[in-house]
């Protein structure tokens, strides 16, 4: 099948989750004999990065396209035009970006079938950001959404599709998968350390995270601190955070590293004691399951579709007010070690077992044999 996919920013890029999960998916479908292709852009690659050629990877045939600006997306346009006529399914990623909707029309104009993954832009936290032009893009999105199978990832993500689209619209729900990484032996250190790794963006709540460990007794007596790993997506925001550490008395605390990728970003997951994802809103939250693959528990909001830390007992799943990070982080520094051990254990079993793309490929595969089927069927 000749499947043809977008992307706003993809591999090597670490803008997001997405960059890593489309390349994950593209690499399993190229692997068992699928003939993709990806369109993306040059936004955060490193400079070796050719740009504008086609080059062929192992996820594909791949074109970072270089652009008069990352929001006036003039070639990614023009070379999805130029895939998207011998494709026999086009995936769409990101909902708002400004090439994402001329793709749906171009697709649409020449018949082929288009799953379109928003990526968690339809929550409600996502929404109230840049909100004027968000509704009329929306209003115009609605118009073709009848014949979109949209992608969820989630149950909560399914229905703020359909609150934005109507009960009847069409939704795939597929769960975020990753390649497994090599597993890292945890270094032993003197100063152990939780993690929050992601962009340093208001919707990841981190000054609710600041504001829970100032008030832990027991963070602050213990030899733990804090590192912030991820790209100063806001830089308000950023420097916010940074004053709010100096207010907190949390300086000697709280480490910002920066972003951190390939081996030194798994080393760090696995030298971690727990990941926390404070988010507001979360579709997914890739690196739930990227910390689980090195065997780190995780805790996560109630933001974020993951209850299932809790069922599978491999991190804790609570509201993000201060309070009540604070006493699940606790929970994690005052646990016995062989009950700690229990949760890496398992942890990584999960992943290996229900998150793994490489032997899940077939989920995706159904997903676009019925795309087809359906396009086919209204023809």
């Amino acid at each position: 099948m000749r499947i043809v996919l977008s992307a706003d920013c993809f591999y090597p890029a670490q803008m997001g989750g997405p960059s890593n999960a489309i390349y994950w998916q593209a690499k399993a479908l190229t692997r068992v004999g699928h003939d993709i292709t990806i369109v993306a852009t040059s936004q955060d690659l490193p400079p070796e990065i050719e740009l504008d050629a086609w080059l062929t990877l192992d996820c594909g045939r791949v074109i970072y396209t270089k652009n008069p600006h990352f929001y006036l997306p003039v070639k990614q346009i023009w070379y999805g035009w130029k895939v998207i006529r011998k494709a026999d399914v086009v995936h769409i990623n990101s909902l708002f970006y400004p090439a994402s909707l001329m793709w749906a029309l171009l697709s649409r104009l020449m018949g082929k079938p288009v799953v379109w993954s928003p990526h968690g832009e339809l929550s409600p936290e996502a929404l109230g950001y840049g909100s004027g032009m968000k509704r009329w893009l929306l209003k115009i999105i609605k118009r073709l959404s009848s014949v979109i199978c949209f992608h969820a990832t989630c149950d909560a993500e399914a229905s703020h599709i359909r609150g934005q689209f109507g009960q009847d619209v069409p939704i795939v729900s597929v769960r975020n998968m990753m390649e497994l990484p090599t597993l890292m032996t945890p270094s032993s250190t003197s100063h152990p350390y939780l993690l929050f790794i992601g962009r340093l963006h208001p919707i990841k709540a981190i000054d609710r995270l600041l504001d829970a460990l100032s008030t832990s007794t027991v963070f602050r007596k213990s030899n733990y601190s804090l590192r912030i790993a991820g790209p100063d997506f806001g830089r308000v925001y950023a420097q916010q955070l940074r004053q709010q550490v100096k207010k907190l008395n949390l300086t000697a605390k709280v480490l910002f590293i920066g972003s951190v990728d390939g081996v030194a970003k798994e080393q760090l997951y696995a030298n971690a004691y727990v990941t926390i994802l404070p988010s507001h809103s979360e579709n997914f939250g890739n690196v739930v399951i990227e910390s689980l693959a090195q065997g780190t528990p995780v805790i996560a909001s109630t933001g974020a579709p993951w209850q299932l830390l809790e069922t599978e007992q491999v991190g804790l799943w609570t509201s993000n007010d201060p309070a009540n990070l604070r006493q699940a982080i606790e929970t994690f520094l005052t646990m016995p070690k062989e009950t700690y051990l229990g949760y890496r254990q398992r942890a990584i079993e999960l992943v290996q077992r229900d998150y793994n793309i490489m032997t899940n490929v077939a989920i995706w595969e159904q997903v676009y044999e019925r795309v087809v089927m359906r396009n086919e069927l209204k023809k």
